[in-house]
C-alpha cells in the first residue's frame, strides 16, 4: 500500500484541488440551468419549501456528533504509517456508528414532522402534501450515511478526487433527468424521487471503489476497537458535537427564523441568491478540501515550524480568493438575479452585503477549521461555537422583529466575526504552533482592510459604469477580479508567505511542464 511523502502530498493536493475546480464549474452549470427550469416551471413557493426543508434537515444532521471528524482524524497516522490492521480497525468501528447515526437521523426527522405546522408560518398553496414532501428530503438526507464511511478512506489516502469525479457523474445525471422531467411532466415528487436515487448512486459506486482499491476493509478479520480507543474517540466526539452543533445553527437556522416571522415565500426569494452562493461555495470549499487531508499529514510528519508556515500560506490564498468572491457578490448578486430572473426577485442591496460577508467569514475560517481538526484540537474551546450559537439564535429573533430578513443575516455575521472566528486561531497558536496571536490577528486585520479598500474602489467604478446587460456584467466581473487581485499582490509580495506559496505554485507548473 503506498506511503504518502511530502512530494506525493503536494501532487495530491494538486490533482484534488484541480478536480474539483473543473467539475464543480460544470455541475455549477448544470445546477444553474436545472434552477432556471424549475423556477419557471413551478411556483416560488415551491423555492421557499425546497430552501426550507434543505435547512431544516442540515439542522438534524448534528446527529453525526463530529464522529467522522473524530475517525478521519484517526485514520491519518495509521494511513501515513502502513498500518492496515489499525485502518480496518478505525473503518470497522466507522461502519457501525455512521449506520447508527443514519438510524437516529431518521428517527429525529420523523419526530419532528407534527411540528412543521408552527415553522412554516403560511401554508404555501401547492397541490402535493408538504409531509410527503418533506418526507422524500428525509429519505434523501439520511440515505448516504449507509455507504458514506467508505469514502473516508479515499479521502485518508489523498485520492478525494476519485469521489469527486463519482459525485459528477451522479449530479450530472441527475440535473439532466430532473430538467427533463420538469419540462415533461411538472412533478415535483419525481423531481425529488431523482434526487434520492443519483444520492444513493453516488455513495453506493464510491464505497464499490473504495472495496476495489482497498480490498483490505472488506476484510471482516479485525481487531475490535479496544476500550481505551473507543472511549478517546467518543470524548473527541463530545467536544466535537458542540462545535457541530454552533456551525449548524448559524447555518441552517436562518430559513427556519425567516420562514416562521416573515413567510416561505421570502425564504423563496433568499434561496436564490443562497443557492448561487451555496454553488459558488462548494465549488470553493472542493478546492480547499483537497488540502485537507494533506494538511492532515503534514501534522503527522512535520515540525511545528513548517506547520505554521504552511498554515499562513493557506491564509492568504483564502482571503485573497474569498475576497474577490465576496465583493463580486456583494456588487454584482442583484444585477445577476436580474438578468435570471427579473426585478421582482431582487433583494436589496444591503442583503447582498451580509451574504457576502457571511461567506468571506465562514470561508476564510477554513484555514483554522481544518488545522484544529486535523491535529485533533477537538476539546479546546469546545463551548465556544455553542455560545455563539445561542447568542445568534437571540440576536435573530430580536432583530427578525424589526428587520426582516436583514436581521437574521446580520446575527450570523456579528457572532462568526467576533466569537467563533477569532476563537479557534488562538487555540491552534497557543497548544501546537506554541506562539503569539499577535501575528495572525494582525494579518487577518491588514487582509481585511485590503478587502475594504477593494471594495470601495470597485463599487466606485462599477457605479460609473453605463454599460448593462450580459456584456456589462461580465465586464464588471472582470474589473472586480482584476482590481481585487491586483491589490493583494501589491500589498503582500513582500510577505514572506506569498513568496513561499508563489513558489510551491511555480514548482507545480514547472513539473507539469516537464513531464509534458
Amino acid at each position: 500500500m503506498e506511503q504518502i511523502s511530502t512530494t506525493s502530498r503536494t501532487k495530491n493536493t494538486a490533482i484534488n484541488s484541480t478536480v474539483a475546480f473543473v467539475s464543480k464549474i460544470a455541475i455549477f452549470v448544470l445546477q444553474f440551468i436545472c434552477r432556471t427550469v424549475f423556477i419557471k416551471v413551478l411556483s416560488t413557493e415551491y423555492l421557499g419549501i425546497n430552501g426550507l426543508f434543505t435547512n431544516i434537515l442540515t439542522m438534524l444532521s448534528f446527529a453525526e456528533l463530529g464522529i467522522g471528524n473524530a475517525i478521519i482524524f484517526k485514520l491519518y497516522k495509521p494511513i501515513a504509517d502502513n498500518n492496515i490492521e489499525k485502518i480496518k480497525t478505525y473503518m470497522k468501528f466507522y461502519q457501525k456508528a455512521y449506520i447508527f447515526i443514519g438510524i437516529v437521523i431518521l428517527v429525529l426527522g420523523i419526530v419532528l414532522m407534527p411540528f412543521l405546522k408552527y415553522i412554516i408560518r403560511d401554508i404555501p398553496s401547492i397541490k402535493e402534501n408538504i409531509l410527503h414532501i418533506y418526507i422524500l428530503f428525509l429519505i434523501n438526507s439520511t440515505i448516504s450515511y449507509f455507504f458514506t464511511y467508505k469514502k473516508s478512506i479515499i479521502i485518508g489516502y489523498q485520492k478525494e478526487y476519485i469521489t469527486t469525479l463519482i459525485n459528477f457523474v451522479a449530479v450530472f445525471l441527475q440535473n439532466i433527468i430532473q430538467i427533463a422531467l420538469l419540462l415533461i411532466t411538472r412533478n415535483y415528487i419525481l423531481y425529488l424521487i431523482i434526487q434520492i436515487i443519483c444520492t444513493f448512486l453516488d455513495n453506493y459506486i464510491a464505497a464499490k471503489k473504495a472495496d476495489k482499491m482497498y480490498p483490505f476493509i472488506k476484510d471482516n478479520k479485525y481487531e475490535e476497537i479496544s476500550k481505551n480507543e473507543e472511549k478517546n474517540i467518543f470524548k473527541d466526539v463530545k467536544s466535537l458535537v458542540l462545535y457541530k452543533i454552533g456551525y449548524i445553527v448559524s447555518n441552517g437556522t436562518d430559513n427556519v427564523i425567516i420562514s416562521a416571522f416573515v413567510g416561505v415565500s421570502e425564504v423563496g426569494l433568499l434561496s436564490n441568491y443562497t443557492t448561487i452562493i451555496n454553488a459558488i461555495t462548494a465549488f470553493l470549499s472542493s478546492f480547499f478540501n483537497g488540502f485537507t487531508a494533506s494538511v492532515g499529514n503534514l501534522n503527522t510528519t512535520d515540525d511545528d515550524k513548517r506547520k505554521e508556515s504552511i498554515f499562513y500560506q493557506i491564509m492568504l490564498l483564502t482571503f485573497v480568493i474569498y475576497g474577490i468572491v465576496a465583493i463580486a457578490i456583494a456588487l454584482l448578486s442583484n444585477e445577476f438575479i436580474i438578468l435570471w430572473l427579473g426585478n421582482d426577485y431582487i433583494l436589496n442591496f444591503s442583503i447582498c452585503v451580509l451574504l457576502a460577508l457571511n461567506i468571506y467569514i465562514d470561508g476564510v475560517r477554513f484555514v483554522n477549521y481544518t488545522f484544529r481538526n486535523t491535529m485533533g484540537l477537538f476539546k479546546k474551546g469546545r463551548f465556544v461555537p455553542l455560545i455563539s450559537s445561542i447568542i445568534n439564535i437571540v440576536i435573530s429573533l430580536i432583530l427578525v422583529q424589526y428587520l426582516g430578513i436583514f436581521g437574521v443575516l446580520l446575527a450570523t455575521v456579528l457572532t462568526r466575526m467576533f466569537i467563533t472566528t477569532m476563537y479557534d486561531p488562538y487555540l491552534l497558536h497557543k497548544y501546537k504552533f506554541k506562539t503569539s496571536t499577535k501575528k495572525y490577528y494582525l494579518t487577518y486585520l491588514y487582509y481585511l482592510t485590503i478587502l475594504i479598500i477593494s471594495f470601495c474602489i470597485c463599487k466606485f467604478v462599477i457605479d460609473s459604469m453605463l454599460l448593462g446587460g450580459i456584456l456589462g456584467f461580465i465586464l464588471k466581473g472582470i474589473i472586480v477580479v482584476i482590481i481585487t487581485a491586483t491589490l493583494f499582490v501589491l500589498f503582500t509580495f513582500k510577505l514572506k508567505e506569498f513568496t513561499e506559496l508563489k513558489e510551491i505554485i511555480k514548482n507545480i507548473i514547472l513539473k507539469k511542464i516537464s513531464k509534458k
